[in-house]
């Protein structure tokens, strides 16, 4: 059987009647269906192949980016990962700021938040809420991904370690807890230069690169396997280089020297102790259970505020002591290692980086602050007694002392409530 005809088009000509016919080969659905069976083939070695090569974080990796039309993680990702939830077991509310309700942004300056599609937009002044916006359907209970911003806790709760002599200072060998650092320039390296992203170990922080640290950290299954083959190759403390690696070990140690998970010193020290009015979670890897420190934690903007207020405070709120005014004070001084990260422009020492805390100036304010991927922001002006929290889905791509120039403005916006 050949197929079989349909008449298509009816002609009136001078000689007769004429048809156009159409055959459905049999011929053209074998062809596709060759082509089916192997796209088929090719999808499913493929999976095989990811496997193999231990590189199946890549499968999760679209599952949660490209397949919903994104191409890197966004803030709602949370429903993709396994989670560690730190409970928010002592909540306080934000008292209200006498002038609440009675300031407003701009409409320039609504059309600035709105252009980076921020989802929050908060400022307090001296421990009150003074402004509270929020767009995109969010509101005081949303919670999102703060990214790198989780880097700044981390660093918090090594600082708690030492205070409670869990680790004897910023100074004691990382060889201590993790051996596998026990020789040649491993031996050398210390806390304080993965605090300071000064140590050496050339981990990449590239998240477009499908094949690379990062992605496999964020996607990957066993965040201290992915970890393990990297280690130093320059000497440790001889330049500033921005990698989550860094922060990886400092998770590990912070389980080695506490003997407890990430979250649940987190929640105890930290979360429980600060007022948090929500549960916030964190992202865990998902056969090895560790929280990957290096970013996933997901709480609310009012919440986050709560970090700033406590270095706000020099790490004491009320009577209690959380972390040291010492190591606060450390923490918010400028690594000043040479900068020999990719992205340099030029020859300069590192002060826009301390203990995984950003700091810098806007306009001559100076300023310090936790940072995440896409413009999450927890900001503290101290000349204004001000903490200015923005949460979004998109950051600028041009900088300026090595922020994004969208951070300036968030400031200047803050700033022009209280001036």
């Amino acid at each position: 059987m050949k197929g079989f005809i349909i008449p298509l088009v009816y002609e009136n000509e001078k000689k007769g009647f004429s048809f156009y016919y159409f055959s459905e080969k049999l011929g053209s659905m074998r062809i596709l269906k060759k082509i089916l069976i192997g796209l088929l083939i090719f999808l499913v070695l493929g999976v095989i192949g990811l496997w193999a090569t231990g590189n199946q974080h890549m499968l999760r990796g679209l599952r949660s980016t490209y397949l919903i039309g994104e191409s890197k993680p966004d803030i709602d990702d949370m429903a993709y990962f396994d989670l560690s939830v730190i409970k928010a077991d002592k909540p306080e509310a934000w008292p209200k700021h006498a002038n609440f309700g009675k300031l407003s942004i701009s409409e320039d300056q609504k059309k600035y938040l709105d252009s980076f599609q921020t989802t929050a937009f908060l400022v307090f002044q001296r421990d009150s809420l003074l402004l509270e916006n929020y767009f995109e359907n969010t509101d005081s209970s949303t919670v999102s991904n703060s990214f790198s911003m989780a880097k700044s806790l981390v660093g918090v709760l090594i600082g708690v370690a030492i205070d409670e002599g869990y680790i004897q200072s910023v100074d004691q060998p990382v060889s201590d807890f993790l051996p596998e650092f026990k020789d040649g320039l491993n031996a050398k390296l210390t806390i304080k230069h993965l605090l300071q992203m000064s140590s050496g170990i050339p981990f990449g922080e590239s998240y477009g690169n499908p094949m690379g640290y990062m992605a496999k950290a964020y996607f990957g299954d066993n965040l201290i396997e992915i970890t393990k083959p990297y280690k130093v190759t320059i000497e440790p403390g001889s330049g500033w280089i921005y990698e989550g690696g860094n922060t990886v070990l400092l998770g590990e140690i912070l389980i080695k020297a506490t003997g407890r998970s990430v979250s649940d010193y987190f929640h105890q020290k930290i979360w429980s102790c600060i007022g948090a009015e929500h549960d916030a979670y964190w992202n865990l890897d998902h056969e090895g259970g560790m929280e990957k420190v290096f970013s996933g934690f997901y709480a609310t903007a009012r919440d986050f505020a709560r970090m700033g207020m406590l270095f706000e405070h020099n790490g004491v709120l009320g009577s209690d002591t959380l972390v040291s005014p010492e190591y606060v004070m450390a923490s918010l001084t400028p690594c000043m290692n040479p900068d020999i990260s990719p992205l340099k422009q030029k020859e300069e020492n590192c002060y826009w980086y301390g203990y995984q805390w950003w700091m810098g100036d806007c306009d001559g304010h100076p300023f310090y602050c936790l940072k995440g991927l896409r413009g999450q922001y927890v900001v503290v002006v101290p000349d204004f007694d001000i903490i200015v929290v923005r949460m979004g889905h998109e950051q600028s791509k041009d900088r300026e002392k090595h922020h994004p120039v969208d951070l300036y403005e968030y400031i200047r916006t803050a700033i022009s409530l209280v001036d």
